[in-house]
C-alpha cells in the first residue's frame, strides 16, 4: 500500500512538472494495472484513493476503477476530474444509487449532467445535486425539478438553502413552502420586495385563520373579522383561502363586511339558491377577483356534496379535496388556464 502511494505521488508530481518521460509513465501505469488486480481489497482501495487526484490516466485504468466495488469506485467517481460527460452518463445509466450520488456530488458538474440526473435519477440523487453548490443548474432544469418534486419537502428545503436561485423559480415555489422555509427564503435570497411582502402577508393570513379555527361562536368570529376589516387586513386571498380550508363562518362574515350584505342574506345566496349569478354578484360586491371565483364555487360544491361540518370534520382533508376538484373539474375550463390553476392552489395550500 505504501509502495502504491509512493508511485502515484511520484507519477502525479512528475506529470505536473512535465518531467515524466514516456518510458517512466508507461512503467508506472503498468504497475497500476497490476495493483488493480491485487486480491487484497485494501491495496485496490489505496490505489483508487491515490489516483482520484491524478490527470490523464489511460482509459483502461479508469474503466477498471469504475467497475470496482463501491468502496473503491465511489471516491474515484466523485473526484477524478477527467471523466467525460459520456463517462458520467454511463455511470448514471447503471442505476446504482451510490454511484449516481457520487456523480451528483462532483465539483463543477456541467449543466448537461445536472439535467441528465434530473431526468434519470430518483429524488435522493436529485437532492444531492441540488445541495451541490458547484453544480451548474440552468433554469429549465430547476423548472423540471419543481415539476417532478413539487410536493417533496426535502427537495424544496434543499432548493431554499441553495445560495443562488433564479427569481422565476423563487416565485414559483414561494407559496408552497412551510412558514419556516418562507422565512429562510426571504433571508437567504435577494428576492423582489413585492414577493417578500406577499410571502409575509400570506404567513400572517394563515396565522389568522389558525386563530379562527379556535373560535366556536358566530360572535367570536364576527369580532375577529371586524378587527381585520377595520385594520384593512381582510384581503381577498385570505377570504378565499378560508372557504377552501373549510372555515365557512369566517368566509360568510367576511362577505358580510366587504359586500355590506346582512348575514342572513349572505347565507341564503350561498346555500339556498341554485342561481350562480347571485353568488357571482355577491363576490363582485365583496371585490373578490374573478380568477378566484372557481375556487369559491368548488369549495361551496364540496361543502354541499359531503355535508361538511366545519366544527367536526378534518379541514386539511377538506382543503385537499377542494384542490383535487379544482384540478379535475376546471383544468380544461375556458375560465381558467394552467397559470390560474397553479395560482389558486398556491392560495389554498
Amino acid at each position: 500500500m505504501v509502495v502504491a502511494q509512493k508511485i502515484v505521488s511520484f507519477y502525479n508530481s512528475a506529470k505536473i512538472q512535465n518531467k515524466l518521460k514516456n518510458i517512466e509513465a508507461s512503467l508506472a501505469e503498468d504497475i497500476f494495472r497490476i495493483l488493480i488486480k491485487d486480491v487484497e481489497l485494501k491495496v485496490r482501495q489505496t490505489l483508487a484513493e491515490s489516483l482520484k487526484n491524478s490527470r490523464n490516466l489511460p482509459k483502461d485504468i479508469v474503466n477498471s476503477l469504475l467497475k470496482e466495488t463501491a468502496s473503491i469506485s465511489l471516491p474515484f467517481i466523485k473526484y477524478y476530474q477527467d471523466l467525460t460527460s459520456e463517462d458520467l452518463k454511463k455511470i448514471i445509466d447503471l442505476s446504482n444509487i451510490h454511484q449516481q450520488k457520487a456523480v451528483a456530488g462532483r465539483l463543477n458538474l456541467p449543466e448537461e449532467i445536472s439535467q441528465y440526473i434530473v431526468d434519470k435519477c430518483p429524488s435522493e440523487v436529485v437532492g444531492v445535486l441540488v445541495s451541490n453548490e458547484t453544480a451548474e443548474i440552468k433554469e429549465e432544469t430547476y423548472n423540471n425539478i419543481l415539476q417532478k418534486y413539487f410536493h417533496d419537502e426535502d427537495i424544496k428545503r434543499r432548493l431554499v438553502y441553495r445560495s443562488e436561485l433564479p427569481v422565476s423559480i423563487i416565485e414559483k415555489m414561494a407559496h408552497s413552502l412551510s412558514e419556516e422555509l418562507k422565512k429562510r427564503l426571504i433571508l437567504t435570497h435577494n428576492i423582489p420586495i413585492n414577493l417578500a411582502t406577499d410571502i409575509i402577508e400570506e404567513v400572517k393570513e394563515k396565522t389568522t385563520l389558525k386563530i379562527s379555527e379556535e373560535f366556536s361562536s358566530d360572535k367570536q368570529i364576527e369580532e375577529l373579522v371586524h378587527q381585520l376589516y377595520s385594520a384593512n387586513r381582510l384581503t381577498p386571498n385570505m377570504i378565499v383561502r378560508s372557504i377552501c380550508l373549510g372555515d365557512l363562518k369566517f368566509f360568510e362574515y367576511a362577505l358580510v363586511y366587504l359586500s355590506n350584505t346582512p348575514i342572513i342574506e349572505v347565507r341564503k345566496i350561498l346555500f339556498n339558491t341554485s342561481a350562480d349569478f347571485m353568488v357571482r354578484n355577491l363576490l363582485r360586491k365583496a371585490y373578490i377577483p374573478k380568477t378566484l371565483f372557481p375556487a369559491v364555487f368548488t369549495a361551496l360544491k364540496v361543502i354541499k356534496d359531503i355535508h361538511f361540518d366545519c366544527r367536526k370534520d378534518n379541514r386539511k382533508a377538506f382543503g385537499h379535496k377542494v384542490i383535487e376538484r379544482i384540478l379535475t373539474n376546471n383544468y380544461n375550463s375556458d375560465e381558467l388556464n394552467e397559470e390560474d390553476i397553479k395560482y389558486l392552489i398556491s392560495k389554498i395550500s
